[in-house]
């Protein structure tokens, strides 16, 4: 009787040994799982966010200096990436035709790029330059950054009238003087100019009169019909180098 209830005993130990095993084996299994398969549903709260790009632009308004039309002006925009991956850079569009860019393509996470504005301002004399630059990329919170350049553009001259135009009968005498005024903040002379396509239909003297240049254009053509074009008043300046002076004509008998 006493060797059975021994038996019995130490089936029972063996059993809850062999049970304590198996459920340390378990929790092993388990943590091991949850290791290689975290939970998802953290990412659903945004306890955990997948990597991204973030464009960051500590100075995006470029404004410029006076200046006089026909000079180049360059600038060079820091572009720094803030994020945790590559940003990339997919275009870059300037709102006016007389901007050009380069730009770098990739930034790497907490690296800088740049991208680098050309402004041609010829034609802008008298006014205020500004442009709009687009920059597209693929952080989704900033996909399209605004950047910004503005600068007052001074006339070298003061052309008057800006063309000419002949109208009425062609054997009538057309005749109008253009005057050039040159601003007194900027030093040149106008040193010749060129006819182009309105050569041998106009005839042109120019005179000048030591603050101020007359053009004096007169129509050349003793048939109807119409004719236009431009003539060319090349100047010694460094920046800008011609003006235009467009010329039109419509005569009839």
């Amino acid at each position: 009787m006493t060797n059975a209830r021994g038996e019995i005993i130490m089936f029972h130990k063996i059993s809850l040994f062999i049970l304590s095993i198996g459920i340390l084996f378990a929790v092993n299994i388990q943590a091991n799982e949850s290791l290689l398969f975290p939970d998802t549903s953290l990412f659903e709260t945004e306890e955990l966010t997948p990597a991204m790009p973030m464009i960051v632009c500590d100075n995006p308004l470029f404004q410029f200096p006076r200046k006089v039309e026909g000079t180049i002006v360059t600038h060079t925009f820091n572009i720094k990436n803030d994020g945790d991956a590559v940003l990339t850079i997919l275009n870059v569009k300037a709102g006016c035709g007389c901007s050009t860019t380069h730009y770098d393509n990739a930034i790497l996470p907490g690296k800088t790029g740049v991208i680098v504005l050309k402004i041609d301002t010829d034609g802008y004399g008298g006014k205020t330059y500004t442009d709009i630059i687009h920059v597209i990329s693929n952080d989704p919170n900033t996909p399209d950054l605004e950047l910004k350049a503005v600068g007052p553009i001074d006339s070298l001259a003061t052309v008057s009238p800006k063309g000419v135009s002949f109208k009425g009968k062609c054997s009538d005498t057309h005749e109008t003087i253009v005057t050039i005024t040159p601003n007194q903040d900027y030093e040149f002379e106008i040193t010749g100019f060129d006819l182009g396509k309105l050569k041998g239909k106009i005839d042109c003297v120019l005179k000048n009169h030591s603050k101020y240049y007359q053009l004096v254009v007169r129509n050349q053509m003793k048939t109807p019909g119409k004719y236009w074009g431009k003539i060319v008043l090349n100047t010694n300046h460094q920046q800008k180098k011609h003006f235009d002076v467009w010329v039109s004509a419509m005569l009839k008998n």
